[in-house]
């Protein structure tokens, strides 16, 4: 901390005590309310080291902004698109992360304005534009808005930090996040768990919800931690013994307790393809395909039913032939598609459009269930093809540089993507952030091409 920094911390205290002083010789009697104050002392110290890029409100300011980025704090109605107090501190953590990222802009706008991110800043603005022909264009600008904070924020953090406190910043957030989750799973079920309603009867399932609103979206945060640690175990354990085994014991049991397969089989997939799959460990990667496909070859001709129910919930052949339902999701995006092919209905505005349609579909849902379609519906070919080349632009990056960071959370996009609508529902969430990092991310073999621990290139 500089001078400068220490005599405005002890300018704003002595404001405080100064208050203090004059109130108990004012209003005696207000003085149980003064018991805040060393909170707000400390509040005003933090927003101003947060200001002024200091290292500890910065991350501080990270943790906070990835707690909150999917934490639900109440229950209200499935349609129930209202603003309340958590919809609006949501947008003003969004608004702090962006109003801090484009006060630093001079440390990241450079290393943004590049051939590769060209197309990236282009989707972006595209995800304003589409403001014009939603149907709630404040939903759709704030929607974007959040996604284009999310992304500069994360183009800031790297420009300051080495990518490893950033990505310990995460895990801690996501470990809190996923430890009070699991708390409120048994102390409040009704909030903790999966609620669903069947023939107008509300039931409470056995699934991990915990403040993260639905069980998906607490699988995808406790993956997300989970890929996170997988990447960076050996960094994680110098630091201390006991932060990976602790880690992944919280998050991996918040991921179980979800029962959702698909986060759990990216998880394995994607530290699969980032650690097994290379030439120093190829042989190993043979090795436990072979003992896969023996043991397929022994399990197939006699455990139909045992298959179906590892794969589908309910245990039937027609919940993956429909893929749950999604086909017809698909089929009518598709038809909306037709109408609206180069602008779509405005990000985020599927909230709005699908749920018009539940009678066709057969239930109520509020996204494509796919990220390709959901692009589509929501920002038109125009939206989708400049994702596509994003995505191209990321792509071409991890191979020039044999980067297994980005590539794995590019990886976590898309494959969510297969299934989900990933990071571009409406509000930026957890997908998104991996979007944010895979565009903004310093390129780990440029970077650090002498550190033994990012010397893997892929076969």
């Amino acid at each position: 901390m500089s001078a400068a920094d220490r005599n405005v911390a002890f300018l704003i205290a002595a404001v405080f005590a100064a208050v203090i002083g004059a109130i108990f010789i004012a209003d005696p009697g207000s003085l149980p309310v003064l018991v805040a104050l060393p909170a707000v002392t400390l509040m005003a110290i933090l927003v101003w080291g947060i200001l002024r890029g200091h290292r500890f409100s910065t991350l501080m300011h990270l943790f906070v902004a990835v707690f909150l980025m999917q934490a639900v704090f109440r229950i209200r109605g499935y349609q129930d698109k209202d603003v309340d107090f958590q919809v609006i501190l949501k947008i003003a953590v969004w608004a702090t992360v962006a109003g801090v990222a484009a006060l630093h802009a001079r440390r990241w706008l450079e290393s943004m304005l590049t051939p590769f991110n060209l197309p990236c800043m282009l989707f972006l603005i595209w995800l304003f534009a589409t403001a014009l022909v939603s149907p709630n264009p404040t939903y759709t600008f704030v929607s974007a808005f959040t996604v284009f904070a999310c992304v500069i924020f994360c183009a800031y953090v790297f420009s300051m930090f080495e990518p490893l406190e950033v990505f310990t910043t995460i895990v801690l957030a996501i470990v809190a996040f996923c430890f009070i989750s699991i708390i409120v799973y048994f102390a409040i079920p009704e909030f903790g768990r999966y609620v669903y309603w069947l023939n107008e009867e509300k039931f409470v399932s056995g699934r991990l919800a915990g403040i993260a609103g639905s069980a998906n979206n607490m699988a995808l945060i406790a993956a997300f931690a989970l890929v996170v640690i997988g990447l960076y175990a050996r960094e994680f354990h110098r630091m201390h013994w006991s932060f990976v085994p602790l880690a992944t014991i919280i998050c991996g049991a918040a991921l179980v307790m979800t029962n959702s397969r698909t986060p759990l089989a990216m998880t394995l997939l994607i530290v699969f393809m980032t650690y097994v799959l290379t030439w120093r460990r190829l042989h190993i990667a043979l090795l436990l395909i072979s003992l896969g496909l023996v043991a397929a070859s022994i399990l197939l001709p006699y455990s139909d039913e045992i298959l179906l129910k590892v794969v589908s919930r309910s245990g039937g052949a027609d919940e993956l032939t429909s893929l749950t339902g999604r086909t017809e999701i698909w089929y009518t995006v598709l038809k909306l598609v037709e109408q609206r092919p180069w602008t779509g209905y405005g990000y985020g505005s599927s909230v709005f459009v699908l749920p018009e349609y539940a009678n066709s579909i057969g239930f109520a849902t509020s996204h494509a269930h796919n990220l390709a379609l959901q692009l589509l519906l929501t920002t038109g070919w125009t939206g989708l093809i400049l994702f596509i080349l994003t995505v191209a632009g990321v792509s071409a990056r991890t191979i020039l540089h044999g980067d297994r960071v980005m590539f794995a959370m590019l990886a976590f996009v898309l494959l969510n993507g297969v299934t989900e609508s990933s990071g571009f529902t409406t509000l930026a969430n957890i997908c998104t952030l991996a979007f944010a990092i895979a565009v903004t991310l310093p390129s780990m073999g440029v970077q650090y091409a002498n550190h033994p621990a990012y010397q893997r290139r892929f076969s």
